[in-house]
């Protein structure tokens, strides 16, 4: 009878352990927790680990209660800020229910979350905080979560130009950037956008925009644009963005994404020249008339440049013809300007009109570079004098015919009359 009641006694304990425990209890090594009214909270693990973007990730802690006594509603919460989300079904609120307590810290509960980790997260270490209440107020301990997204992911490498050195009135300059996926999965179908700072514009349409297609993992490709640079632009970096769309390959949706880069667009210091003024002797340019263009040139750079000179391009149809079609100007200081002048006649069948007469102005700045600058000048030709029966030759002429009329009329008539 002792035997018997000694077993039931037994069984009966075996059933109010098991009974105590709401989740199943799992035996197992003890970990490092943090003691709060001797409920201990130790992370287990994050499933995946690290977390993908867009993916969700399984949390789990191991609840050990070594309380004397049972409590009667062991609560939890838990917050998580953003790219962590309460999207895929859970609650951040969870109730275990009664608890009794245990000196054996190998019984333990299994604490479960499941969260949605945002499309867009970045790779990094991100908080979460799991809160706890015996009945005795709140008890906080934070955890790190790791995401690391199987994405692609892009930073800008070099940029190179042509013209190596950019300066202010460059047409077509080409720029030569680098992208490089530093991501965890290739970037498919990966299109580039240079969005332009002030001062700058696409040279010609689409010169902003270059398709690369994929940039493997790891991966890089050279996007090159085309672009105008402002002939007032000073020196300095100019802030200018990559905007960057792609689709993930690993992406089952065919989401494309938008990724922005800045970009810094560096204009050198260097001469700049201008036409200060233009000039003609004579100052009226006639059909058949002989003359001299004076050019007044001017340097608004801030560096100097050595050796200027002024060439000019003739159009075939324009009525001029260049005794000499350049001239040398020398050395221009920051601010400082010198004269260049050509002779030139004016055809004689020249139409009487405004005409647009290209030049180019060159010089040498400090690093020994070339610097050209293509300019317009202006030049009129105006209707010329035309011979008329009252002009100086005409009215001569005239005079001389009536003359020979009146004395041949005279001789013939006079000496009839005897006079």
């Amino acid at each position: 009878m002792k035997s018997k009641t000694l077993k039931q006694i037994i069984v009966f304990s075996i059933l109010t352990i098991v009974l105590s425990v709401m989740v199943s209890p799992v035996p197992a090594a003890p970990l490092q927790g943090v003691q709060g009214n001797r409920v201990q909270a130790n992370f287990m693990s994050q499933d995946p680990d690290p977390a993908d973007g867009g993916k969700d990730v399984d949390l789990r802690w191991q609840v050990v209660n070594t309380m004397s006594s049972a409590v009667e509603n062991l609560r939890f919460h838990l917050d998580a800020d953003y790219p962590l989300l309460f999207e895929a079904g859970d609650s951040p609120d969870k109730d275990l229910g009664p608890s009794a307590g245990t000196n054996d810290n190998q019984v333990f509960y299994v604490l479960h979350y499941k969260l949605r980790v945002a499309d867009n997260a970045l790779k990094g270490t991100y908080n979460v905080t799991l809160s706890w209440n015996t009945g005795e107020g709140w008890t906080k301990k934070e955890f790190p979560i790791y995401i690391d997204s199987k994405r692609a992911d892009f930073v800008v490498g070099a940029l190179v130009t042509s013209p190596e050195k950019l300066i202010a009135d460059t047409t077509e300059a080409k720029l030569s950037v680098d992208i490089n996926n530093i991501g965890k999965g290739n970037a498919e179908n990966v299109k580039v956008k240079l969005i332009l700072p002030e001062g700058f514009n696409s040279s010609y349409s689409y010169s902003d925009e270059d398709s690369l297609g994929i940039i493997a993992e790891g991966g890089s490709k050279t996007a090159t644009f085309y672009a105008d640079v402002d002939e007032n632009i000073k020196e300095g970096n100019y802030p200018a963005k990559l905007e960057i769309t792609y689709r993930d390959e690993n992406d089952g949706n065919n989401t494309y994404r938008t990724e922005n880069l800045e970009l810094n667009i560096p204009i050198k210091p260097a001469p700049y020249l201008i036409v200060e003024s233009v000039t003609t002797t004579p100052e009226n340019l006639t059909d058949g008339s002989k003359a001299e263009i004076h050019i007044r040139v001017k340097n608004t750079g801030n560096k100097k440049a050595e050796s200027v000179s002024l060439r000019v391009f003739k159009d075939a149809s324009q009525p001029f013809g260049f005794n000499e079609k350049s001239d040398f100007v020398g050395k221009l200081e920051p601010g400082e300007s010198g004269d260049a002048a050509l002779g030139f006649t004016v055809d004689a069948n020249a139409a009487p009109k405004k005409y647009l007469l290209d030049v180019e102005l060159r010089g040498i700045d400090e690093a020994n570079n070339v610097v050209i600058f293509s300019r317009t000048l202006p030049l009129t030709v105006i209707p010329g004098a035309k011979s008329s029966p009252l002009s100086s030759a005409g009215m001569l002429a005239g005079l001389v015919v009536v003359g020979a009329v009146a004395a041949g009329y005279y001789l013939k008539n006079g000496r009839k009359k005897g006079l």
